[in-house]
């Protein structure tokens, strides 16, 4: 690490240099940034963030829901779909499967909107590990839930998954996918979202203080205004998302970091789509990648 830290301050150096020679002032962003303090590793063709070591917590990170309509607010109840690609360390938090919900299940989690939902991590007989799906309450207790330990998918650890929900008005049907396969479904209609909730938060869940830190990495996430997939699909982690107007948030988590305010040293992750926030990179140590050839079939 020591031999990368002065080509990194280099690379700063110059794009603050690059920066100062504008004439125009910086703007002043109005609305919420969102913080990330992690440090990004090398991938194949690409790069994503990983979350390891004693204590994840700075590494949590979450888009914003102000009421606006180009944030999570503008998004409906009844169609939708949240997807990532993650990559689970054999440290990561196990939850208990049978618990009723994540705060007592103490599994490390993936991905949840307070009051809303919540992916995490539990138990599995057959495997290293299993995801569960429960739709919240407002006192974020669940009240629908669907697990993978009962699948034919059998996860490990230190292996990409891509996990997906979600919703069409046009059949009523909510749906949880695992590498593209239809884990669960369900036509209730207790699987309609509420949309007045706050924020959509990565690798942590609040709970009355409890906090159920993830380790490992993510990739690839997306979240859009339609059901993306009303049957089941081969996903592919090397194929980048092609915006269009129904993509609300979309990080690739490529190495796009571009500087912020050089006044506050820290830089922002680029963010497609109608989203209108940034996320901010503290702790950026170094940004590469390596040629990959995708495999014929």
């Amino acid at each position: 690490m020591k031999l990368l830290k002065p080509i990194f301050f280099l690379l700063l150096i110059g794009s603050l240099t690059i920066t100062s020679c504008e004439s125009d002032p910086l703007p002043v962003y109005p609305g919420n940034i969102i913080q990330i303090d992690t440090v990004f590793v090398e991938g194949v063709n690409l790069t994503y963030p990983t979350f390891s070591g004693s204590n994840t917590s700075d590494d949590r990170f979450y888009a914003f829901s102000g009421g606006n309509t180009n944030d999570l607010s503008s998004m409906s109840g009844e169609d939708w779909t949240y997807e990532t690609w993650i990559k689970v360390d054999s440290d990561a938090l196990i939850g208990d499967r049978n618990a009723v919900s994540g705060k007592d299940a103490n599994g490390a989690c993936i991905m949840e909107r307070g009051r809303n939902f919540e992916l995490y991590l539990i138990d599995d007989a057959n495997a290293d590990f299993a995801i569960k799906y429960n739709r919240l309450d407002s006192d974020n207790i669940a009240v629908g839930t669907m697990q993978s330990d009962e699948s034919n998918i059998n996860l490990k650890f230190n292996e990409w998954a891509h996990v997906a929900i979600s919703r069409s008005s046009s059949d009523n049907t909510a749906k949880f996918y695992i590498n593209g396969v239809l884990i669960d479904s369900s036509e209730d209609d207790l699987w309609i979202q509420p949309v007045n909730d706050t924020w959509l938060d990565f690798n942590y869940m609040y709970r009355s203080g409890n906090m159920n830190f993830y380790k490992g990495s993510f990739d690839n996430i997306r979240v859009s205004y339609v059901d993306r997939y009303p049957s089941s699909f081969t996903p592919d982690q090397f194929e980048r998302f092609v915006v269009d107007s129904n993509t609300l948030l979309q990080m690739d988590l490529d190495e796009n970091l571009t500087p912020f305010d050089p006044v506050n040293s820290f830089d922002k992750v680029e963010i497609k789509g109608v989203y209108g926030y940034y996320i901010q990179v503290v702790n950026t140590v170094f940004w590469t990648s390596e040629d990959y050839t995708i495999p014929s079939n």
